[in-house]
């Protein structure tokens, strides 16, 4: 009972500090140009688990992406050509904020604090590359002794801005690709716990499955009716979360 009350209080302050902090060449053949208005969209679905963000539905058009996060923060980002802005909505508290890519690029989805922000290439020495087939997807890989990144080259089948809003998503090496996966070694002490656990794997990303999609026109659109939030991380925080932080809060006052 009081590991899962911890495990609470845990999640409970890491959803203080997002609302804190808001202040301040086989299956890629999808590379073809989506079709005319009113036609499908021929897409790439990849379903990863992030260490902090939990698990996510990244939705990768030539000209669009799309991130559904299915975990409990369940907010949705949309970013699309031709000015790449970046929208987070919330169906359930009907609420979006939309700002400019430079912008989204500085100061990413959530803040350094929560979220470290690693080099966006991969750059251990030595270093060895490789190729690997994950659900008949061509995959690079990039193995050293401290790290292994996997990810999907973008030359030809999408815009190189995706790989710029995954990197300011996810803070992790994308390789100016799609971040598949990303694994080292932790070199300092546990922020939460203060453990040593120096040497320990660390797995910071990873990727069930990848497969092609068909999609509506309308699937990288912001669905109407939705109210414009005070920030970005207000729409990523969301009210159901916050009260619950609250009420954690309050359960540990008494």
């Amino acid at each position: 009972m009081v590991m899962n009350y911890l495990k609470k209080y845990l999640l409970s302050l890491c959803l203080f500090f997002i609302g804190l902090f808001s202040s301040g060449e086989a299956n890629q053949a999808f590379c073809a140009q989506p079709k005319a208005a009113g036609k499908t969209i021929q897409a790439i679905r990849i379903y990863q688990t992030h260490y902090f963000m939990g698990t996510e539905q990244i939705t990768v058009a030539p000209d669009a992406v799309r991130i559904d996060n299915t975990a409990q923060l369940r907010f949705i980002l949309i970013s699309k050509a031709p000015d790449w802005k970046i929208t987070v909505y919330r169906p359930d508290d009907k609420t979006f904020f939309t700002e400019d890519l430079k912008t989204f690029l500085d100061t990413g989805l959530l803040s350094d604090l929560l979220i470290g922000r690693k080099d966006p290439y991969s750059n251990d020495r030595p270093m060895r590359r490789s190729t690997m087939l994950q659900n008949g997807f061509k995959i690079e890989r990039l193995t050293s002794p401290w790290t292994t990144t996997k990810y999907m080259k973008l030359d030809g089948i999408a815009s190189p801005q995706i790989a710029k809003v995954l990197y300011a998503t996810y803070k992790l090496p994308t390789n100016g690709g799609i971040p598949l996966a990303y694994t080292g070694t932790h070199d300092r002490p546990d922020f939460i716990s203060g453990m040593h656990v120096k040497g320990k794997l660390e797995i910071n990303l990873e990727t069930e499955k990848i497969e092609k999609v068909t999609v509506a026109p309308g699937f990288f659109a912001i669905p109407p009716g939705l109210k414009k939030a005070a920030s970005l991380r207000d729409v990523v925080s969301g009210t159901s979360n916050r009260k619950q932080s609250e009420e954690i809060d309050e359960m540990f006052e008494k």
